[in-house]
């Protein structure tokens, strides 16, 4: 069976349907547009909506949409998930979410993973700051004769092995 192309009675500029006969959606940016037009009893709530859900059915709307942040978010009180919910109206999140950028040039590449670095850098700085003051905390106990009790044992044992995780990931390993 064959669907004949048609355009979206919503059309706008941004979303466009794809050629080969093929119901799929191209988008610039996040928008709940496609799904919204394929769910019933939708309704505006707060800062988003509320449908039935095509999933798994039944008069209340039990399913919320929300477009924020660049993202569309998608959520099911009747347990459905979302992709669930999209495949029950012939979606699928490539319809509603834009495709990733990624860096093409090798100069944006090599930018790219230096960023990536130093935001694990940063992190692993800020596990060491918080985990060291635990250890701090501890030794000031053991160093006034005051016993660790077995919740305090513990904590200490959790910042070792955060220390050593951040130690890794500060410490470059080349082969």
């Amino acid at each position: 069976m064959t669907i004949p192309e048609t355009r979206n009675p919503g059309w706008r500029a941004g979303a466009s349907w794809k050629s080969a006969g093929e119901r799929r959606f191209h988008v610039d940016h996040a928008t709940a547009e496609p799904l919204l037009q394929r769910l019933e009893g939708v309704q505006k709530s707060g800062n988003g909506w509320r449908a039935k859900c095509p999933a798994c059915g039944g008069t209340s709307r039990k399913v919320t949409i929300a477009e924020r942040d660049g993202k569309v978010l998608l959520h099911c009180f009747g347990g459905c998930k979302a992709i669930e919910v999209l495949e029950a109206v012939g979606l699928a999140w490539a319809d509603i979410m834009p495709p990733r950028h990624w860096p093409e040039s090798p100069e944006e590449r090599r930018r790219m993973r230096q960023a990536i670095r130093e935001a694990g850098w940063a992190s692993a700085l800020s596990v060491l700051a918080l985990e060291s003051a635990i250890v701090q905390i501890a030794a000031g106990k053991v160093l006034r004769d005051e016993p660790l009790d077995w919740n305090d044992y513990c904590r200490l044992v959790k910042a070792e092995e955060r220390i050593a995780e951040a130690r890794n990931a500060l410490v470059e390993v080349r082969q």
